[in-house]
């Protein structure tokens, strides 16, 4: 097992954060919608924000990406002025 440089990370976390862009339509098909995700220092993995918190999103995401990421259970909702 290899270590994790800070740019095999990055590399990693970039990836994922694609994916999850180009999935956004088939997300919403499952009634999954992102509100943020991006990198998240504390956790080495890329965390994700969803706008409405469901435990079968969190396990729809884990499944789908893998153990990358994490799912908050805080819903945020973003609004624009």
């Amino acid at each position: 097992m290899g270590v994790m440089t800070q740019d095999s990370e990055s590399a990693a976390h970039m990836a994922i954060m694609e994916r999850l862009r180009a999935d956004h339509e088939w997300l919403a098909g499952q009634g999954i919608q992102l509100s943020q995700y991006g990198p998240d220092p504390g956790s080495g993995k890329v965390r994700v924000y969803l706008e409405h918190y469901s435990d079968d999103a969190r396990q729809v995401l884990v499944h789908r990406y893998g153990q990358d990421i994490v799912v908050d259970t805080q819903s945020r909702q973003w609004r624009f002025t």
